[in-house]
């Protein structure tokens, strides 16, 4: 266990968003209180003070941050555990998109009263009750926040049972995660195809970066990416992929997407199918680049 701490680093992200979004009341609707049901029952939802167009931007670039610490490493300790030799490309990616959040948000935050004006100007009929919900910019600034910390792990002999089965878990998670992966990559590149282009491989070379990356958690890991390896070294350099190539192809995919589990996490439990073949099972994926697939 001390061995696997040792070439491991953890990212944590801490990205807090701002919604625009306030506790819609019966005031606002002119409703009689005392004739709703109980809170327990029902409730009346939000409403929206803010154009979520303006606001998009931001969810996105959170995504973008996870999405890279998951194509890299694997989550652990409320964090992602990455290889420490990636650290430092990983963290110049996350600097990155953390410099980006930031430069939108003074933007939005300069633009915030005007966005505020035009949302209500183009629902006049509702002015009211967005007008009434209106927080002042400051509030948006405390809540729009990116922050980046990396930090080593490290066990304290008799207190580390908890630590010692988190850490032992990791390649039951790491394999969670690329069966996840291979599913999507098969749903959206392969699925009643004839022929691929070399676009299609972009998620499974992507799934064998970080099988490497962190094939210290297991040798089964080592032995799982010489097999992909092996695969794409068949394939021809140029044009597309199909025939006896698509087979050996999706012949892998069916090897990544159908590993063995020996432990996963409760939280994800649930979205595991059993006894059903591999071609009726949805993706409930691990979300990936739109731009890998056609």
């Amino acid at each position: 266990m001390k061995e696997i701490l040792s070439k491991l680093v953890v990212v944590s992200l801490s990205i807090s968003l701002w919604t625009g979004r306030k506790k819609l009341s019966p005031e606002d609707l002119g409703l009689d209180f005392s004739k709703l049901p109980p809170e327990k029952l029902a409730t009346l939802g939000s409403k929206k003070i803010c154009d979520p167009e303006k606001l998009a931007v931001f969810s996105a670039l959170k995504r973008r941050a996870e999405r890279h610490c998951e194509a890299v490493g694997v989550r652990f300790l409320g964090g992602y555990a990455i290889p420490e030799d990636k650290a430092e490309e990983v963290m110049k990616v996350l600097d990155g998109v953390r410099d980006e959040f930031e430069k939108e948000k003074t933007e939005f935050l300069l633009e915030y009263d005007r966005s505020i004006r035009e949302w209500i100007e183009a629902n006049p009929e509702w002015a009211g009750i967005i007008e009434v919900g209106v927080e002042p910019a400051s509030t948006a600034a405390r809540r729009l926040g990116f922050t980046v910390q990396v930090f080593k792990v490290k066990n304290i002999d008799g207190l580390d049972k908890g630590l010692n089965e988190q850490t032992n878990s990791l390649s039951e998670r790491l394999i969670f995660e690329i069966n996840q992966q291979a599913r999507q990559a098969w749903e959206e590149s392969y699925k009643g195809r004839a022929s691929v282009t070399r676009k299609a491989l972009r998620p499974i070379k992507s799934m064998l970066d970080k099988l490497r990356g962190l094939e210290f958690l297991s040798p089964y890991l080592i032995s799982l990416a010489v097999q992909v390896e092996d695969v794409l070294a068949t394939l021809p350099k140029t044009g597309p992929i199909e025939g006896r190539n698509l087979t050996s192809l999706i012949g892998i995919l069916h090897v990544l997407g159908d590993l063995p589990l020996a432990e996963v996490p409760a939280e994800e439990e649930e979205e595991l199918v059993e006894d059903i073949p591999f071609e009726a099972i949805p993706a409930e994926p691990v979300s990936l680049p739109s731009e890998w697939f056609f």
